[in-house]
Formats: structure tokens, C-alpha cells, sequence
């Protein structure tokens, strides 16, 4: 993060050095001011002053416009106090990867790659806000490694990511429609005030929200599959020795 020596006096920065120091323009700072994106200056005198919170703030918008979010994204978030959550949500400082690097730090074939590519499980970075893959991607590919390693069929690998990709992306369109717009069409309706405490108590700890998240959505699975083994079982307790997979009489 850049930071600037103040004058021996305490002065601030005027207009021309904040741009200076932050690699933009003075058009664009008189600009992010009057879009309410920059806190107020300081009055010293006949000059407007600047200090090391204007300098972060515009840093901060640099990397969410890099990010691809709009201008108009970036202010809802400086006006709600909601701009640190995109750190710890995105995770600012974690390694990055190109693909490349990716593919080899996952020792996985690359045609696979390309396969989950196309079916969507691996998204371009660019979809979800980053600007390269991280440790997340690396993660689920090694995953995936690990597994096939362990015995499991690479086509039956790309059809549960397949699967998987769909039902969440169905999922996460739901989810928006809810907490965007208050569900409608979707069943009951949320109201406004059961909406604007989700969006606080989300904005306020994204971990803890994530995590809750995470668990709940390993308890369905588990008790998904669960009840998948228990139909299996029962199923081929109904097929009798040597009928050749022909229910048992009576069944």
C-alpha cells in the first residue's frame, strides 16, 4: 500500500500531489468527489488537503475496477461501510496462479482441464471479480486429482462436475432472485426489514456467514449421499443370486 510523508508542519497533500502519488488524474479525484467515492478534504486555509485515507480509498478503487466492478458497485459499497468485506471475501493477498501454473501445481492432465472448462466448474477468474486463479482453483483440481488417483472413473469425475455446476449455478440465481429482489416468484416473499438484516449481518462478518453456509451445505450432501447408499443397498437386496438382475419373486 503507498504511503506519503507529510510536510514538518502536518500538512496534508494538496490535489496534484494525491494524483501524483496515486497514478491518477486530478479531473478523475474532483470527479470520484463529487460521485461521493472519496471522503470530503480538509480545508487549510485558501487549499483543500488530502491525507493517507484518500490515498488508500483511491487504490481501493483501482483494484475493484481492475476487478471489473462498476463505479456505481464501488460507491454502494463506500457509502455502506462495505468495502473490507471484498478482502477477506476475495482474499486480497493469496497466491495467484495463470493456468499454467495451475495445471501444473495440480499435476492434472491438461485435456481435463479444458474438459471442466467447458462444462463451467472451472470459470475464467474474471467471472467472479480476480484477475487470475488462486488457491480455491488449486484446490478443487488437486482435489479432483487426488480422487481419480484413488480409483474414481475420470468420465464419472466430469459428470458429478457436471452435475454439481448446474445445480449450483440454479442455486445461486435463486439466491439472488431472493435477496435482491425479495423472492418474488420464487414463494414467500422476504420483507424489506428481514432483508436489510441479512445484508448487515452478511456485510458485517462475511467469514461467519460463509462458514454457516458451508456447513449447511455439507450436512445436505452428507445426508444426501447417505440416503443414496441406503436406496442402493435396498435395492440390491430386492435382486435375487443368479436371476441375472430380475427382481425376486413376490418383490
Amino acid at each position: 500500500m503507498t504511503t506519503y510523508d507529510t510536510t514538518g508542519n502536518g500538512d496534508g497533500l494538496r490535489i496534484d500531489d494525491l494524483a501524483r502519488l496515486s497514478g491518477t488524474t486530478v479531473d478523475t479525484i474532483r470527479f470520484y468527489q463529487r460521485e461521493g467515492l472519496l471522503p470530503p478534504s480538509e480545508r487549510q486555509g485558501r487549499a483543500m488537503l488530502y491525507g493517507q485515507e484518500h490515498v488508500e480509498r483511491l487504490e481501493r478503487i483501482k483494484d475493484l475496477q481492475a476487478r471489473h466492478f462498476s463505479l456505481k458497485a464501488i460507491k454502494a459499497l463506500a457509502e455502506e461501510g462495505r468495502l473490507s468485506i471484498l478482502d477477506r471475501l476475495f482474499g486480497a493477498d493469496e497466491r495467484t496462479y495463470t493456468r499454467q501454473e495451475l495445471v501444473a501445481q495440480a499435476g492434472i492432465d491438461e485435456a481435463l482441464v479444458g474438459e471442466l472448462e467447458a462444462i463451467g466448474l472451472l470459470g475464467d477468474p474474471q467471472l467472479h471479480g480476480a484477475l487470475a486463479y488462486d488457491g480455491d482453483d488449486l484446490a478443487v483440481l488437486s482435489c479432483m486429482q487426488a480422487s481419480m488417483g484413488r480409483g474414481m472413473p475420470k468420465a464419472v469425475a466430469v459428470a458429478l462436475s457436471r452435475l454439481y455446476f448446474e445445480q449450483m449455478a440454479e442455486l445461486q440465481r435463486q439466491l439472488f432472485d431472493i435477496f435482491a429482489t425479495g423472492g418474488i416468484g420464487l414463494g414467500p416473499v422476504l420483507s424489506d426489514q428481514d432483508l436489510d438484516a441479512f445484508r448487515t449481518l452478511a456485510a458485517n462478518d462475511i467469514d461467519a456467514f460463509l462458514g454457516d453456509s458451508c456447513v449447511l451445505l455439507e450436512y445436505l450432501h452428507r445426508r444426501g449421499v447417505q440416503r443414496l447408499v441406503v436406496q442402493a443397498m435396498a435395492l440390491a437386496d430386492r435382486v435375487a443370486p443368479g436371476t441375472d438382475g430380475q427382481l425376486a419373486s413376490g418383490s
